[in-house]
């Protein structure tokens, strides 16, 4: 039963990532995080991410606007250096209330510092975006808010933040794979969210085509709030 609701979720999220280019990767970390350990849940997250991410950019690689992208690169890199010498592994708990933050923090940062396009704000968001992803699993809003302001359009938003996210979730698994326990993720389980994940992302991708710049902004702040306040709820059931 765990392995067909795992697979189901990754193909919902992934065609909501294929859509929006974000929030999918929030709500699968939390059904991870809720069925797995913790490592386990990073790991096995990581590896969809991965999966569903580098298909979304293979799509759409036309539109990754590269140039800051190599920005983002240096900063992640910088922070997966400074913490994986703490080889830190958060609790349920600190997974949960950093998932159901990030949105709302991410609203407190001036947008205006933070345009992707810019080299110096692309590297500032590799900084926050790795590090959070290694704390709470995820950081979709805080990439989000560096596109906020930018001229790019809604495919040049969802292929540039795939390709960015490949690079954070493979640094991911390099920090979690030597702490989550074996046999936690068989090979049935990781054959079921890779098709799973794969047909969600072209069905995703398909969706994007159709609809509007207006539409595709609107919406997207609208999930991701509404994820946020389901894992501040969890996190507020873990401390009673």
């Amino acid at each position: 039963m765990s392995i067909a609701l795992l697979a189901l979720t990754a193909l919902l999220t992934a065609l909501l990532s294929g859509v929006f280019g974000m929030a999918g990767g929030m709500i699968l970390m939390g059904v991870y995080a809720a069925l797995l350990p913790v490592a386990s849940a990073m790991v096995l997250h990581g590896g969809t991410q991965l999966i569903a991410n580098g298909s979304r950019a293979f799509l759409l690689w036309r539109d990754v606007y590269w140039r800051s992208f190599l920005f983002y690169v240096v900063g992640a890199l910088g922070a997966f250096a400074a913490l994986s010498r703490t080889h830190y592994l958060p609790s349920p708990l600190v997974v949960f209330l950093g998932l159901g933050l990030s949105p709302f923090a991410a609203t407190l940062l001036p947008a205006r510092h933070f345009d992707f396009e810019r080299p110096a704000a692309a590297l500032w968001c590799g900084v926050q975006v790795a590090s959070v992803q290694l704390l709470a699993g995820a950081a979709g809003p805080l990439l989000d808010i560096a596109f906020v302001n930018t001229r790019l359009t809604r495919t040049q938003v969802v292929a540039t933040k795939a390709v960015s996210q490949v690079f954070s979730h493979a640094l991911k698994l390099l920090y979690f794979i030597p702490l989550a326990s074996r046999g936690a993720i068989g090979p049935a389980l990781a054959c079921s969210v890779l098709c799973t994940t794969l047909l969600g992302t072209r069905l995703g991708t398909q969706l994007l085509q159709r609809m509007s710049d207006h539409d595709f902004r609107r919406y997207s702040r609208y999930i991701v709030y509404a994820t946020g306040c389901v894992y501040l709820a969890k996190a507020g059931a873990l401390l009673l």
